[in-house]
């Protein structure tokens, strides 16, 4: 890393020096109201699945909901509600994600989406397509490598490097797409950050 830079500062110059044809992408931003009555409106999910275990998250227009994470459009480009536990605030730019513990850059080349920088503390580097996700949510400790399985699903393996305190392991997991999910990188944003990095295990 470069003296002097944060990991999305590198994140920046990464994405900027290694693909001339990346761009932010823009955020959603809801233009009305969900309907009367309802407040939560699907159109698209994400899910993960690895032994045994996962989950499943969906997602709208006006909010991101599922295991651990309930967020609805406030307004202003920001959304709140409860991720992991806590409540937080999340604000939306051009191209990127900020909240306590999380700043995240969200780039598309191509037919890949990027997102990289912080995820509730820790350095994430996902690519994700119609056809592969490839990256790691942990700083490259641990690192998936799914490839398209089916409609709307991926699948592959997964693996973590050893250390003083734990073995290395090795599994594989599916990654299902369901709804508009199943149309990525064109994909409502941040609500498809949210699901993905949401469902996936961190």
């Amino acid at each position: 890393m470069r003296p002097g830079c944060s990991p999305v500062a590198f994140a920046v110059i990464a994405l900027l020096e290694g693909c001339a044809t990346t761009s932010a992408v823009e955020m959603t931003v809801p233009t009305s109201s969900p309907p009367p009555g309802r407040t939560f409106v699907t159109t698209g999910a994400v899910g993960f699945a690895a032994q045994g275990v996962g989950a499943r998250v969906a997602y709208g227009p006006w909010g991101v909901a599922g295991p651990g994470v309930d967020l609805v459009y406030s307004g202003g480009q920001l959304w709140t509600g409860r991720l992991d536990g806590a409540e937080v605030r999340l604000s939306t730019s051009w191209g990127r994600i900020t909240g306590s513990g999380i700043d995240l850059l969200v780039y598309r080349s191509g037919k890949d989406l990027l997102i990289r920088g912080v995820w509730s503390g820790r350095n994430v580097d996902f690519t994700v397509s119609r056809d592969r996700l490839v990256g790691s949510p942990d700083g490259g400790a641990c690192s998936f490598r799914f490839e398209a399985a089916g409609p709307g699903e991926l699948a592959g393996d997964l693996g973590c490097a050893g250390s003083a305190e734990n073995k290395a392991s090795t599994s594989t997991g599916t990654l299902k797409l369901d709804g508009e999910a199943v149309l990525v990188p064109e994909v409502l944003m941040p609500q498809f950050a949210l699901a993905l990095l949401t469902a996936l295990p961190h």
